[in-house]
């Protein structure tokens, strides 16, 4: 594999092996990124097809020119020759490894390499929640090994070329031209679409990785005078909190008993895991509980779930409130009654930062580093140092305890003695699993969620055999959904489908009646009901964007948030938002049932105007 043997004389010649090399190259990056349209579900109009098409070529094509100029450049340089050439060899195999791992990334999650990617594998804690597998890593290496010598002749190749002939330089002089009109024919094709919203064109800007986009409305309003379709953006960056919008004000003669009060939160506990065959013990205890039959997670990721439920704010609000350290006035509120607390987690609070949101006032009583290294291992540990807590525990205080389960993370840890349904997978291959896993990998999710069961029903029972239950509120939910490609997807975090999001929801209060309750509530809803129970007047709209749940007002809609977009979800329709500015999509309609998109957008987004303006006012509410 010496690149030396076949090596021609002169800067000319280098120049043009160089060159013809980047061609192989753009071809190979060609046919990988053909993946993210095998990928890309709802294309559904010629149109779309037709552009998806054009934007893989313009969007390869402005890399490689750009790379043509660089490596052109540098092969001019004297004495570069086969050096430039090894160099280019690890680079591209880097490259294309990096769009492989993307292009994972993306069938399982449809979005690509971002900050909280990136945030997800190198923030502390990573590890607790991030298992990809011995057969993914080995999958992957020998991958990385076939293009490493997919490269390496390619390189052999380039230099085989004789480039100093006419024909070959009027070769790459047609190939780079092409490329650059084919670049500025999509940008204007994508600026006409998005001038005049054309959805069929606009919804697919972030199929590939690095597509950038041109647009010209601000131009054409203000020099052309164009009317183009509202956009619906909200950006928090640079502003600062306002939180709570009021003082809170508690008066015990309006209930106020200083309860007890556990949360527990099982990860992933999607809203139909509550039955015999997989939560057979916390059914059991619902049936002297409420139970909500309709209640969505805030948020379609861990971060959004738990910032919403403490919160009771839209999970937009975790930017600001992260970079301000501010903690939610929920629990500021039981510091000052005197609350003595544990939160005990199966994962790390550090990833994402619960430390430095959620709980960081609550530092010295945190536990989340258990022994284990999975969860089979860590969660039993929980439920044991939670049950010793509470004889230990400093019995004339009122107490706040949070209790995070981890096991239906994926790739879902259980014991074996745990696997009631099979056939199971809790090791998948992340870059070959798909559909054909789906009902492998759902039963080992089932197992996970059935081995949490147990673990709660021995802290429900250590409750029980204190005699704690007359005086403890018990909450009993997810943080999030789980999907199985019921519209597509698996996993969380990708879109907001009510396998994502919708969750499991029960709730214990002393001496009230068990009760199933149908209409929509939601993650935004639990606090300002704490904060009813616990005496206090202040009405919720100066906390919370969340009603009491049991004040019998249906929601017209539920918020649920992601990184980077909302939606507004009710029984008919989802609309998705894009919340922050680097987002260039407009609202997309979807039917909630199904998952598909809906035909009659527009005129959904034109009766529901008044809806989405209101949101987009309460994800301000707060800021200053």
């Amino acid at each position: 594999m010496n690149l030396e043997r076949e090596s021609p004389p002169g800067s000319s010649r280098a120049s043009g092996a160089v060159l013809w090399y980047v061609v192989f190259n753009f071809a190979v990056s060609l046919c990988l990124c053909y993946a993210y349209i095998l990928f890309t579900p709802d294309m559904d109009t010629p149109l779309s097809r037709v552009f998806v098409h054009g934007a893989l070529v313009s969007n390869t094509a402005m890399l490689y020119l750009v790379l043509s100029l660089v490596f052109g450049a540098l092969s001019l340089a004297p004495g570069v020759g086969v050096g430039l050439l090894w160099f280019m060899t690890g680079f591209f195999t880097v490259l294309h490894m990096l769009t492989v791992l993307d292009i994972i990334v993306f069938r399982i999650f449809r979005y690509h390499i971002n900050s909280m990617v990136i945030t997800l594998v190198f923030t502390e804690g990573a590890r607790d929640s991030l298992h990809i597998g011995t057969l993914t890593v080995l999958t992957y290496a020998a991958a990385s090994a076939c293009v490493l010598v997919l490269e390496i002749w390619l390189a052999r190749l380039s230099r085989r070329i004789p480039s100093a002939k006419p024909s070959a330089r009027r070769a790459l002089v047609f190939i780079l031209a092409f490329a650059l009109l084919f670049v500025t024919a999509e940008k204007a094709t994508y600026a006409f679409a998005d001038l005049f919203g054309v959805k069929e064109v606009t919804r697919y800007n972030r199929v590939f990785p690095l597509y950038q986009r041109l647009t010209v409305k601000r131009l054409a309003r203000k020099y052309l005078g164009v009317k183009t379709d509202p956009e619906f953006k909200l950006s928090a960056s640079g502003r600062t909190l306002k939180y709570p919008a009021q003082p809170l004000v508690r008066d015990p003669s309006r209930g106020g008993k200083l309860y007890n009060i556990v949360w527990i939160v099982i990860d992933a506990w999607r809203f139909d895991m509550l039955n015999a065959e997989v939560t057979p013990n916390i059914l059991k205890f619902s049936e002297s509980s409420l139970v909500f039959a309709n209640h969505r997670s805030g948020g379609n990721a861990t971060r959004f779930g738990i910032f919403t439920l403490f919160y009771g704010l839209y999970g937009t609000y975790w930017h600001p409130f992260l970079a301000e350290g501010q903690p939610p006035v929920f629990l500021d509120e039981l510091m000052k009654l005197g609350y003595d607390f544990r939160i005990i987690s199966s994962s790390s609070l550090s990833n994402p930062e619960f430390r430095r949101t959620v709980f960081v006032k609550l530092g010295p009583y945190i536990t989340d580093h258990l022994d284990g290294v999975k969860a089979d291992e860590r969660d039993p540990e929980l439920a044991r140092t939670f049950v010793d807590w509470l004889n230990k525990r400093d019995k004339s205080r009122p107490f706040f305890s949070f209790l995070f389960f981890d096991a239906p993370h994926g790739p879902y840890s259980y014991p074996d003695t745990f696997e009631k349904f099979r056939p199971s997978n809790k090791n998948p291959n992340y870059v070959t699993a798909g559909r054909k896993d789906a009902h492998a990998l759902f039963n080992s999710y089932k197992n996970a969620v059935f081995f949490d069961d147990h673990l709660t029903g021995m802290i429900l029972d250590a409750l029980e055999r204190r005699g704690l239950m007359e005086d403890t509120i018990v909450l009993i939910t997810g943080d999030h959904g789980e999907e199985f490609y019921e519209t597509g997807y698996w996993g969380h975090t990708s879109t907001f489908s009510v396998y994502q999001t919708g969750v499991s929801f029960v709730l214990y209060i002393p001496g009230m009646p068990h009760g199933v309750i149908r209409y929509p509530t939601s993650h935004l809803d639990v606090v300002p009901t704490f904060m009813r129970i616990l005496g206090y007047r202040t009405p919720p709209a100066a906390y919370s964007h969340g009603e009491d749940l049991l004040g019998k007002r249906p929601r017209k809609y539920a918020v649920v948030s992601g990184w980077d977009e909302a939606a507004l979800a009710d029984e008919v329709y989802t609309i998705v938002m894009p919340t922050q500015s680097h987002v260039a999509a407009g609202p997309e309609v979807r039917l909630t049932r199904g998952w598909r998109l809906a035909d009659d957008e527009r005129d959904v987004l034109r009766r529901r105007q008044a809806d989405i303006l209101t949101v987009m006012m309460e994800m301000g509410a707060f800021l200053k």
